[in-house]
């Protein structure tokens, strides 16, 4: 996702003043605010059925043509996003996600966007690995509900704990058990990291 961050930052951050003497407009700001503490809390009950292996709820979360998509692969639909759940569950005995505060950005239309990062550690057989990870969302209210219409994950780093000291200042920070290391997501790939110099 490409993103103009000043702009939304601008924008997420003026607070206009609120209308005297219209209902309707008081009643429009007292409904974005409750549409953003749905989403947000989606997002922290997303971490909790992940790490309790709910699958059911998991999948609810999602619109009926909802998307999940992992490092660009993407899952659509029920059957689909389900199949690519249980795989994660099988591969990690524990796994901990820790959700940090995101940003949504509501379009008027019953649609919305956002971001937020998170940290997560996930235990396999052998291992203990250490994840840093990024959500891109499109958001969608179905029957009042705000479910999520597409999320987008992604890396900063994926290692084993005993590596990360050595491995967060490489490019290289996608280092999954038995696979070869590998560039994480961002920051690098975003377009602004390196126009700072310019």
């Amino acid at each position: 996702m490409t993103l103009d961050l000043a702009a939304v930052t601008a924008a997420l951050t003026t607070v206009p003043a609120l209308p005297e003497g219209d209902a309707a407009a008081l009643a429009r700001v007292v409904r974005d605010l409750a549409d953003r503490q749905a989403i947000a809390d989606l997002a922290v009950l997303y971490a909790r059925a992940v790490d309790d292996h709910a699958i059911d709820a998991l999948v609810a979360m999602y619109t009926p043509d909802g998307v999940f998509e992992r490092r660009g692969v993407p899952a659509t639909g029920a059957a689909e996003i389900r199949a690519a759940y249980v795989a994660s569950f099988d591969t990690y005995r524990t796994m901990l996600h820790t959700p940090h505060p995101g940003v949504v950005q509501l379009h008027g239309d019953g649609t919305a966007t956002g971001w937020s990062h998170g940290h997560a550690e996930l235990a396999t057989r052998s291992t203990l690995v250490l994840a840093s990870y990024r959500y891109e969302d499109t958001y969608r209210r179905v029957g009042g509900r705000w479910l999520f219409a597409r999320r987008s994950l992604g890396f900063s780093y994926a290692v084993p704990a005993d590596q990360l000291a050595g491995s967060f200042g490489d490019e290289l920070r996608m280092r999954w058990p038995r696979t070869e290391p590998e560039a994480a997501d961002f920051p690098e790939s975003v377009p602004t990291w390196d126009t700072y110099r310019s």
